[in-house]
């Protein structure tokens, strides 16, 4: 059944849906599992003041210590599912409550450990520290060589094992501003209808807003970006006064730990150089003439005289592809061939047999899209497929998440299963630019179809490549802001916003400031600081690595798996490295405004402006 609004999560067909039960078979289940976590945390405490007995009783802990983290978050990982698919789930709402307290509490209870190893100290005769030498000598050990080394180089960020237990309890209070968004936005906010040509009245919600800004009916579009903004305009007090609090919260947090700025309370932690931020913002900026050019080349092919901010997302194609799902996975299969066997048959089974993905718009689903994990169960990705080419590169990107945490987990233990977050996002873009090569050449008789593709390569450019590293300016200034102690404000929010998009936009396109100015609100990401850029790394690096394994350069498929594969094993340069990406330089970033340029030339030639 459909309610005024689209369809109910309860009537999504069960293949359209994720496979919750492989995490847990009931909340029976996942309560029972609570509680024995929650039993067992106590028993951290027999550590402390342990660790410098010896490299077995510092195995010991560390294994315990990573299993029973393991166990959390698998716990954390079951009502995150409920919510996001259904923000209207008030008892999986109040159990990721409770599990986000547990993890607060765990984080306590460990908080010794890292100030324990790091007392450890020299030893007199080699001057080497003692955690690096038990490593050398000790097998149970040896598997811990690198992550001694990264505790090491941020010894100078560690606090008292009191003030550390502090930090790691205010975690779960702190992310209550991020709760607070989501339910906000997902929950709370109504965006009203949208009207097409005919005056026939549609509904708009978070899960397919992306679709009437894709509709060729102009009247659809304007109408549903204005209400969209609209929403969110008339909550910007409190949408502002939230993130003010975040970016305080933020601010606090680096300043305990010793960082001069967030922005490197962000990267140091990953052993991410500044100047890769840095140099993605600048080469971004002087680059920006390569959207005006785009502007002005999509004004032309839409046929109108002016441009606005809800043309962005218009199709030039005059017949848009219909793909259903399984199309899209048939084309995302062939499209990674590349990579072998193992990684296609992987995502065929999780896309087809073993349902990793949830699919199915619905109302109560929240926007975007997204890949989810914990290690001891497969990855999961949720989005709102409505049949698009669009769609099709949405799920091409978070199954390139998926696979990564895939290899990830299945090649490193516990301690390096997690990754950095410009390999993630070069993960999910690699996907996306391999699917539109195979594409280009699949199809490269039909021209409806390559200018179908070419707004599939736009959207995903538009948003990773034009967006994001707007936001990412955009929070460099609020931070930049907090940091010198100065005001925040939601007209600061707005005309900062506002004065980066007209930079953004230039001459060529017919702005709405007033409606523009809110971007800021729309994004969740704003909740992660300085996650944004890592979208332009990541896509920068994506096609970089892509235009290798497509030219069939020696070893280039297994470089890229065995990154894939590295999890933090390795520190992000090195591993970049790896994959034929020098993640210090701006000539990837170069290298894929030329991919951008090139796409914009086409399209001005497949619409007759050569």
């Amino acid at each position: 059944m459909n309610s005024e609004h689209g369809l109910l999560r309860k009537d999504a067909p069960l293949e359209s849906q994720w496979d919750v039960e492989h995490v847990f078979a009931s909340w029976d289940d996942w309560q029972t599992e609570f509680a024995a976590v929650k039993e067992v945390i106590p028993q951290l405490r027999a550590y402390v003041g342990r660790l410098s007995e010896g490299p077995l009783v510092l195995a010991e802990w560390l294994s315990f210590a990573h299993q029973l983290r393991r166990r959390a978050l698998r716990l954390r990982l079951y009502p995150y599912m409920h919510t996001v698919v259904n923000s209207r789930d008030t008892h999986a709402k109040g159990n990721l409550g409770q599990v986000m307290g547990l993890l607060a509490e765990l984080r306590a209870a460990a908080a010794f450990a890292d100030p324990e190893m790091l007392a450890l100290g020299e030893d007199e005769s080699t001057g080497r520290h003692r955690l690096l030498m038990w490593a050398d000598t000790s097998e149970q050990l040896s598997i811990y060589r690198h992550y001694f080394d990264d505790l090491l180089r941020q010894q100078s960020h560690r606090r008292s094992p009191e003030v550390e237990a502090i930090l790691g309890k205010l975690v779960d209070p702190f992310a209550a501003v991020n709760q607070t968004y989501s339910e906000l936005t997902n929950a709370d906010l109504d965006f009203g209808n949208a009207e097409d040509a005919q005056g026939v009245r549609l509904p708009v919600t978070q899960s397919n807003i992306g679709t009437h800004l894709q509709s060729s009916d102009r009247t659809r579009r304007r109408t549903a970006w204005e209400g969209y903004a609209d929403a969110y305009l008339r909550m910007q007090n409190t949408l502002a006064a939230n993130y003010i609090a975040h970016v305080k919260q933020s601010v606090f947090m680096a300043r305990e730990r010793g960082y001069s700025t967030v922005l490197e309370s962000m990267l140091s932690p990953h052993n991410i150089p500044v100047a890769v931020f840095h140099n993605l913002v600048d080469a971004f900026q002087h680059n920006l003439p390569v959207w005006h050019r785009y502007w002005d080349v999509k004004r032309n092919a839409l046929g109108v005289e002016t441009i606005h901010p809800y043309d962005v997302w218009a199709p030039v194609s005059p017949d848009s592809p219909k793909v259903k799902y399984t199309q899209a996975v048939e084309w995302i299969v062939a499209a990674l061939a590349p990579l072998g066997e193992d990684y296609t048959a992987t995502l065929r089974r999780a896309c087809l047999d073993e349902r990793w993905v949830d699919w199915a718009p619905n109302v109560e689903k929240r926007q975007g899209a997204q890949s989810l994990r914990a290690k001891g169960t497969h990855p999961f990705l949720w989005l709102s497929y409505d049949d698009t080419l669009s769609d099709s590169g949405t799920l091409a990107h978070e199954l390139g998440h998926s696979l990564h945490s895939h290899l990830s987990d299945s090649n490193q233990p516990e301690v390096y299963s997690d990754y950095n977050m410009s390999a993630a996002e070069t993960a999910s873009n690699f996907n996306q630019a391999m699917l539109r090569a195979y594409l280009g050449a699949a199809k490269a008789g039909d021209a409806a179809f390559q200018l179908a593709s070419i707004d599939e390569a736009m959207d995903n450019f538009h948003r990773y490549f034009f967006i994001m590293p707007m936001l990412a300016r955009f929070e460099l200034a609020v931070y930049t802001r907090a940091e010198q102690g100065k005001s925040l404000t939601v007209d600061f929010f707005n005309r900062t916003m506002a004065e980066l998009y007209a930079e953004g936009y230039g001459k060529t396109m017919s702005d709405d400031p007033t409606r523009t100015a809110i971007t800021w609100a729309q994004f969740l990401h704003l909740y992660m600081p300085y996650y944004t850029f890592q979208y332009a790394v990541g896509i920068s690096a994506a096609n970089d690595i892509a235009s290798r394994v497509l030219a069939g350069n020696s070893g280039a498929t297994q470089d890229y798996l065995g990154f894939l594969s590295a999890g933090s094993s390795r520190y992000p340069v090195p591993l970049f490295e790896m994959a034929g990406v020098e993640l210090l330089s701006s000539q990837p970033v170069e290298r894929a405004f030329g991919v951008l340029s090139g796409i914009v030339e086409r399209l001005a030639s497949l619409t007759g402006q050569v």
